[in-house]
């Protein structure tokens, strides 16, 4: 059978997305990375860990208007097949490979979910279990992941077609590029991603791979390297060697006691490469070029908790652990990509047979078996063979235009003309014609900002700044208010809040709008001052119109800033407000993140008695509850005298919660 390229519709229940938010994040992002332990990380992992950027999604909005209703679906999808292997990916989420089946057998080498329902464990909120993932960036899971991507068809290097996807990231401000090729006689996947940056800056550079495999109690994972770092969700970063961490055989996700990562040293190593078994010894195997030298291993644990993570992700059923492989060797560190540069390397996925690895077979035995499957699998000079011609083919012009991402790669080519952009003939950005670029396309090519404030996109760097400061001149609410955002997010130095306020006050007095009430709020919790944060928040609620989008996102901001500062009397009100007058287009997770805030209100005001009967009979599980959110467990111990926590509020990371 030679390869084939089809399109194909997926259906099965699907949650949407949902819309983007209305605003961007704009508080200060929180530093969330372990604390190396120097006696057994190695200095340059330790010194890249501790200097890692704090993570930013901005401009990004959040996508968080989902629920876990599910209807009956379809998603568009692209197949790649041949006699060896069938891979269905979905361009218009953020490009996932959401099965990899292994053709004479029938099985799926990856975890394939088989319903699409959302959770907040990306950047941007909205994420999804199953399949392979993309990730560039910014630690975590991507901006894009789901999002529509560019697709096409492209030739591979033996003539078969091949799917390529590209995009232009716009927080480190990046173009990607992933060539996704299966050979008419190839019994792996070849996945060949390009990353370029366009500016002169040096960009901090973050890519993993993500591959949910099918989870057993006896599904065994092993690694190119035994030197491993682990992380397990209490702050810390140890050096180890595999397969032991004190009496727990890592190689054994099913059997973890609790949620941990487990990253691979594999600098140095020709092939790296991680595979996941089951115990007939058979799984999926993915190596890579040595550009990609970190592998990991996430498992979620036996906890309860984390039961109830697998249930929430996975609600049709079913259990998953991830291999993956990145830039550096832990998801902590950055790597510099220079300006004017690209990074590129080969990946290749596909089936493997270490042969039968009983219960009772030994890690070590087990890693031997590895080591010789994996060398039979993938030489390092096959490897750098397919790599050479996949880049070549990297940079020819696609074949079939199949879809369209976003329209921001076309409008930063018009922003930085060609001198400052990348070579779109094997990426071309098309003129997209609707979109909330469109008003920043209109700005770059006329120069004319509109009067009055558009939130529905906002924008980052110092070529937009300069654009907007010259269109500023003529004093417009526009101009005013997207530099006033640019001065909070990045501004630097002690004068960068009253450069802000500045900016953001003349906007208001050239045309007031709940979108610079709201930003000025967030200079002043910036300022430490809460009593001028809560009038600004009032009065952009006083312009957020009954049934927008924007007033519950206000509400839930003005709580929260209400709570901080202690003035529990006025939450619980502005919450139990909610209940009487609940704001028209609130989401399902917006009113449950109301009844949170009126238990933290109450349990601010002792009266614990009402805070539990919140608790205990309303639905405050948010559809978009945080990977790693504490806070329902928290709230119910100090609202339960004791009490043990419910099974549906427990979403512990670490071992078991208790209440």
């Amino acid at each position: 059978m030679t390869t084939v390229l089809r399109s194909e519709v997926l259906g099965l229940p699907v949650a949407t997305p949902g819309a983007e938010g209305p605003f961007p994040p704009l508080g200060p992002e929180p530093v969330a990375r372990p604390t190396p332990d120097r006696g057994t990380v190695p200095a340059d992992i330790a010194d890249r860990v501790e200097a890692a950027p704090a993570p930013s999604v901005f401009p990004y909005h959040p996508q968080s208007a989902y629920d876990r209703r599910r209807a009956p679906g379809r998603l568009d999808a692209v197949v790649l097949e041949n006699a060896h292997l069938r891979a269905t990916v979905v361009p218009g989420l953020g490009g996932r490979v959401w099965s990899l089946v292994d053709v004479p057998t029938g099985r799926d080498l990856v975890y394939a979910n088989r319903v699409l329902q959302p959770a907040n464990l990306a950047l941007r909120d909205a994420w999804f279990a199953g399949g392979v993932e993309l990730n560039l960036g910014t630690r975590g899971h991507s901006t894009t992941t789901c999002a529509p991507l560019h697709a096409a068809v492209v030739t591979g290097p033996d003539g078969a077609p091949g799917l390529r996807l590209w995009e232009y990231e716009r927080v480190r401000g990046v173009v990607f590029q992933v060539d996704l090729h299966l050979g008419h006689d190839a019994s792996l996947l070849a996945v060949h991603v390009r990353v370029t940056n366009p500016g002169e800056a040096a960009a901090p550079m973050y890519w993993w791979t993500n591959v949910a495999v099918p989870e057993e109690d006896d599904t065994r994972v092993f690694a190119a390297s035994r030197a491993t770092y682990v992380s397990d969700y209490t702050g810390g970063l140890t050096g180890m060697t595999a397969p032991w961490r004190g009496d727990v055989d890592i190689t054994r996700p099913g059997r973890h006691p609790e949620a941990a990562d487990y990253f691979a040293d594999c600098r140095g190593a020709d092939v790296p490469w991680v595979m996941a078994v089951d115990p007939s010894g058979v799984g999926l195997l993915h190596a890579s070029t040595p550009r990609l030298a970190g592998r990991k291993l996430f498992c979620w644990g036996s906890g309860r908790g984390a039961r109830r993570w697998q249930e929430w992700l996975s609600p049709a059923g079913g259990r998953y652990a991830e291999i993956q492989a990145g830039l550096a060797t832990t998801q902590y560190e950055y790597l510099e990509l220079p300006g004017r540069q690209e990074w590129s390397w080969t990946e290749a996925l596909g089936r493997v047979d270490v042969g039968p690895v009983p219960a009772a077979t030994s890690p070590e035995d087990g890693y031997a078996r590895a080591e010789a499957a994996a060398e039979a699998r993938v030489s390092a000079g096959r490897l750098a063979s397919l790599d050479d011609a996949l880049a070549s083919a990297a940079r020819r012009a696609p074949d079939e235009i199949l879809a369209t991402g976003s329209g921001w790669g076309h409008v930063e080519a018009l922003l930085r003309g060609p001198a400052g952009w990348v070579d779109e003939t094997a990426t071309p950005f098309p003129d997209v014609p609707a979109g909330p670029h469109r008003v920043w396309q209109e700005l770059v090519t006329t120069g004319r900002a509109p009067a009055t404030v558009d939130t529905a996109a906002h924008v980052r760097g110092p070529l937009w700044h300069d654009l907007l400061t010259a269109a500023a001149g003529e004093g417009g609410a526009f101009a005013r208010y997207h530099l006033g955002v640019l001065e909070l997010v990045d501004g630097g130095g002690p004068g960068a809040t009253d450069e802000a306020r500045r900016h953001l006050r003349a906007s208001l007095a050239a045309a007031p709008s709940a979108a610079a009430h709201r930003a000025l709020a967030h200079v002043e919790l910036r300022a430490s001052d809460a009593g001028a944060a809560v009038r600004a928040f009032g009065d952009a609620l006083a312009l957020a119109g009954p049934g927008s989008a924007e007033r519950p996102v206000l509400l839930l901001e003005l709580l929260r800033c209400l709570l901080d500062a202690g003035s529990f009397e006025a939450a619980r009100d502005l919450a139990r407000a909610t209940r009487q007058g609940p704001p028209a287009r609130a989401t399902r997770s917006q009113h449950a993140r109301f009844r949170l805030a009126e238990v933290e209100a109450l349990l601010g005001l002792g009266d614990r008695p009402a805070a539990r009967r919140i608790l205990e009979s309303d639905d405050v599980v948010p559809a978009n509850l945080r990977e790693g959110e504490t806070r329902l467990a928290a709230l119910w111990h100090d609202a339960s005298d004791g009490a043990p926590l419910p099974a549906r509020l427990d979403f512990s990371m670490h071992g078991h919660a208790q209440g």
